[in-house]
C-alpha cells in the first residue's frame, strides 16, 4: 500500500472513530434530557386547573369529589396529561388526555387490585370518548 493511501486511510479511520464518539455522548445526554423532562410546572397546573374547570362545566361534578389530581408530561408524544382520583373510588386512577379538539378524554384506568365484575368503575362515562 502506498504512504499517501494508507494516511488517507487512517485518517477517515480516526474521524470516523471521533464522529462515533461525538453521536454516542450527544444521543445519550439528549435520551436522559428526554427521560428527565417532566414538562414546565406552569403547564402541569395549567392542565390541572382546566381539568377542574371541564370537570365542573361539563361533567357538573364539584373539586370537592376528587380526592387528587395531578398534572404530567409524556414524552413520548409531547403533551401533557392528567391523572385524577376520586374520593369515592380512591384505589382506582383515571388518565385523561386532550384530544386534538381540545376536550379532555379518558384514555386509560388503573386500578389497585382487581376490580370485581359486578362492580364497574364509578367514573368510566367522565369525559369517555364517543364510541
Amino acid at each position: 500500500m502506498k504512504p499517501k493511501a494508507l494516511i488517507t486511510a487512517m485518517c477517515v479511520s480516526i474521524a470516523t472513530v471521533i464522529l462515533i464518539l461525538f453521536m454516542y455522548d450527544y444521543l445519550g445526554r439528549r435520551a436522559a434530557d428526554a427521560l428527565n423532562s417532566q414538562g414546565e410546572e406552569a403547564e402541569r397546573l395549567n392542565i390541572r386547573q382546566q381539568f377542574l374547570q371541564e370537570l365542573s362545566s361539563k361533567e357538573q361534578l364539584s373539586q370537592a369529589s376528587v380526592q387528587q389530581i395531578s398534572g404530567h408530561y409524556d414524552v413520548k408524544v409531547k403533551d401533557y396529561y392528567v391523572k385524577v382520583t376520586y374520593k369515592d373510588e380512591p384505589d382506582v386512577v383515571y388518565v385523561y388526555d386532550k384530544n386534538a379538539k381540545e376536550v379532555f378524554v379518558l384514555t386509560h384506568i388503573l386500578a389497585e387490585g382487581a376490580s370485581k365484575p359486578d362492580e364497574p368503575f364509578k367514573h368510566k362515562h367522565r369525559f369517555s370518548p364517543v364510541p
